[in-house]
């Protein structure tokens, strides 16, 4: 199995260009589909991952596909795994 190479960009990063592009707060946002401005200033500083749900309401506030939101949290998810640590691992004979 090869190392994927994904340039490793949190969905916060994305979700804060948004915001700015829009003129729209963090705390508008949250009020606007009901969550605390807590979390969305955690995900904007990449300290909290985007669920399904929060997909959704971005999708739906934002626009885009609740799928785009959730491929950029994948993808950064993947970015930040260590193949290294897992050379190791062969594929289970059937």
């Amino acid at each position: 199995m090869s190392e994927l190479h994904i340039t490793p960009i949190h969905p916060g990063e994305i979700l804060k260009d948004e915001l700015e592009e829009i003129e729209l707060s963090q705390t508008a946002l949250a009020k606007h589909i009901g969550v605390l401005p807590k979390t969305i200033n955690e995900i904007c500083r990449g300290k909290r991952g985007i669920s399904a749900e929060m997909a959704v309401k971005l999708s739906k506030s934002l626009g885009g596909s609740p799928q785009f939101w959730l491929n950029l949290q994948n993808n950064w998810e993947l970015s930040q795994v260590n193949y290294l640590s897992l050379k190791n691992i062969e594929p289970v004979a059937a």
